[in-house]
């Protein structure tokens, strides 16, 4: 990517940093019988310590960790998946669930082998059983790409990596400001923040279902996800020093002007529009202007 982003990025930003010198997650998947598993492997670490055998407190500590471990992948790898079934074009997550189908044979094995002292080809049908348990209690992690269907992209003349590397990123930066507006103290300005990347990621699912106007788009996506997200990222730094200052009064109504263009941007793609990308973007750089936060 072109440095275009950077150069405006840092005219956003750098008035709040001289200045001074959220929403909530979606539910999780938890895999809660995993955490109910690790209870009885307490049981084993007591014993072991009571009766003096290290096997069978590293075996069972061993255990819990993997359990534990396990836990925190698959409750990753079932939120890739989902937001995998939602979007119609994105790359496979990576294999979390994998990993944490293999972190909990390692735990079955370390509870039946070390702890348990039994014999190693127990241990591993004890391992391997628990792996398989969990695949089938889990499933396994998407592996295919979602791409552009070849109609779609012979019309608009556009290639799978290009759009899949254009909505990565902006779908990255949509995180970056969700996690710069969790450490924001205001809490309407982290509902603010929430309403903007809601209305960013439903943009971007628009411009999954039709490609056609990624290219335009993305300077608009750049523009906007980046300013925002340093205009954040500054503010949350320095908002102690900036809580009722003219500048913190100047850095609601930039945010103002960002949801309202995303709005704006979201009903001119169901439509079936044209962006005005060109026009939006002017507006916000007016609106920094005027505001002092450029």
């Amino acid at each position: 990517m072109t440095d275009e982003r950077s150069a405006f990025s840092r005219r956003i930003g750098s008035r709040v940093e001289a200045a001074a010198g959220s929403a909530l997650p979606a539910a999780t998947q938890e895999p809660w019988t995993l955490h109910i598993a690790t209870f009885f492997c307490v049981g084993p670490v007591i014993a072991g310590l009571l009766f003096a055998s290290p096997a069978k407190v590293i075996g069972a500590l061993g255990a819990i960790a993997g359990l534990q471990l396990a836990a925190r992948l698959i409750r990753r790898g079932r939120e890739a998946a989902r937001d995998y079934d939602e979007r119609a074009i994105t790359k496979a997550p990576p294999p979390f669930k994998l990993v944490g189908h293999i972190a909990i044979g390692l735990a079955g094995f370390a509870i039946a082998t070390i702890a348990g002292h039994q014999p190693l080809i127990l241990g591993l049908v004890a391992g391997g059983l628990m792996s398989y348990a969990s695949v089938l209690a889990y499933g396994l992690d998407p592996r295919r790409d979602k791409g552009l269907d070849a109609a779609t992209a012979e019309r608009a003349g556009l290639k799978t990596e290009a759009v899949l590397a254009a909505l990565e990123e902006a779908r990255g930066k949509v995180r970056q400001i969700e996690t710069e507006a969790r450490g924001l103290h205001s809490r309407e300005l982290k509902e603010r923040l929430a309403r903007i990347t809601e209305s960013a990621s439903g943009v971007l699912r628009q411009l999954e279902q039709d490609p056609k106007d990624i290219r335009r788009a993305r300077r608009f996506l750049v523009t906007y996800l980046d300013g925002t997200r340093d205009v954040v990222g500054g503010y949350r730094r320095q908002q102690q020093d900036l809580a009722e200052t003219p500048l913190a009064e100047n850095f609601r109504h930039v945010l103002e002007t960002v949801e309202q263009v995303f709005a704006e941007q979201s009903e001119v793609l169901k439509r079936n529009d044209s962006l005005d990308l060109e026009v939006q973007i002017d507006v916000l750089k007016t609106q920094l202007e005027r505001e002092g936060v450029h």
